[in-house]
């Protein structure tokens, strides 16, 4: 590689936060109180809906609200808005989870206050193994003004069970659950290079509750497990808690009319 001093003159990209520094969200991921995370589909849920559900999940003190969604057009014009909206009515930090564009990078929403980079260590493809978080660095000083820099959280996400739609837009292939020698090496990586959390997702089923288990045993304290997918009643909630996810994701159950009293039963305290 030519590292001559003209070449690094003419690159001149302003210096990144430190990824490996824990953050204010990250902070308070790592010292909140174990529980739900609700997952808004900004794409889906109208904005009025989000406000209103974001009042309601500040005022039951979530550590955060999520907005992901795997497909998306038209991003700064409908995120933007979006989550203007949300932060005035709600102190909630507001994370992003979108999947990268190949000669883009990872999206990014004005006053998100923070964006989890999913490392996607089961995919047949290398840019959203790595190289998605190399482009995001690259085209982030021209993207949005420094001081408004989002939170990076550096993930490793791991899919289980079968998921033809992630597998066709992201090349993942479902974690073997049938010993724990891949498990072992993707903890491994995480460990190694400090990832800040590990977030296991199933679309279709569930993540079983040993593989829970075998993570939260293997990883630093301080390293946030996260588990998501079809999450929809409060015993799915204290599954995954009792198995050692600090937070459990939950989404397509408040996407019904009726959200208000499933919101109610999934928070409720207690087993």
């Amino acid at each position: 590689m030519n590292t001559s001093p003209q070449l690094v003159q003419r690159t001149e990209v302003p210096a990144a936060p430190p990824l490996l520094s824990p953050g204010a969200v990250l902070g308070r991921l790592q010292g909140h109180e174990r529980g739900p995370v609700h997952i808004i589909d900004p794409f889906k849920v109208p904005q009025a809906e989000a406000v209103e559900k974001a009042k309601i999940l500040d005022d039951l003190g979530c550590p955060a609200l999520i907005l992901a969604s795997t497909d998306y057009e038209a991003f700064e014009s409908r995120m933007d808005p979006y989550v203007a909206a949300i932060k005035e009515v709600s102190s909630l930090p507001v994370l992003l989870h979108f999947p990268p564009r190949k000669g883009f990078g990872f999206p990014l929403a004005r006053g998100a206050d923070a964006v989890i980079l999913p490392a996607l260590l089961g995919s047949r493809d290398d840019y959203y193994v790595w190289k998605s978080y190399l482009e995001t660095l690259v085209n982030l000083p021209g993207r949005v003004d420094r001081e408004d820099w989002p939170e990076l959280l550096l993930t490793v996400a791991l899919t289980f069970g079968e998921d033809h739609k992630t597998g066709d837009l992201l090349g993942t292939v479902p974690v073997a659950t049938t010993t724990t020698e891949q498990i072992d090496r993707y903890i491994a990586v995480t460990r190694s290079f400090g990832f800040h959390m590990v977030y296991l997702y199933s679309r279709y089923a569930q993540v079983p509750s040993d593989v829970v288990r075998h993570f939260r045993r293997q990883l630093h304290p301080d390293q946030i497990l996260f588990v998501s997918g079809n999450v929809r009643r409060r015993d799915h909630v204290s599954a995954y808690l009792e198995a050692g996810a600090d937070y459990v994701g939950f989404a397509g159950a408040l996407e019904h009319a009726d959200w208000r009293s499933t919101l109610a039963e999934i928070t409720a305290e207690g087993p």
